[in-house]
């Protein structure tokens, strides 16, 4: 049984799983993701639970991250999500692109990590880094 850090199985694994340029998106309840696009993970029990800010905290304890992506939509409308975003992810300072762009890099992602999160523009695509 594993000590710490992520405990539910299928994100452990699909964590485990990534490699250098791999990318990963932490989303919010309502984000869609292509039908035949990457898998996801769905942590979602009601809206709220579990946040987004838990859930990619625990991520980026996982994972290195060499850039990320955020809808630039999140400034105006999810000023408290941006500057959460900022402060994590001071190593790759999240780039600014339109929604709708960012839905479609969505379909490039390994994996989606769905939480309760009922705010809106609360999502980050993470491409992975190297420890090295």
């Amino acid at each position: 049984m594993k000590r710490g850090g992520v405990i539910h199985g299928q994100l452990a694994a699909a964590l485990a799983a990534l490699r250098h340029t791999d990318v990963i998106v932490i989303s919010d309840s309502g984000l869609p993701v292509p039908v035949s696009g990457p898998d996801v993970v769905d942590l979602g029990v009601v809206y709220g639970v579990p946040s987004f800010e838990t859930v990619l905290r625990a991520v980026l304890e996982e994972i290195v991250v060499e850039a990320s992506l955020v809808a630039s939509e999140i400034r105006e409308a999810n000023a408290s999500c941006w500057g959460l975003l900022q402060s994590l992810l001071e190593a790759a300072p999240p780039l600014l692109i339109p929604h709708e762009d960012f839905k479609r890099q969505v379909a490039t992602a390994r994996c989606v990590v769905r939480t309760g999160e009922a705010t809106p523009y609360a999502n980050v695509l993470l491409r992975c880094g190297v420890p090295f």
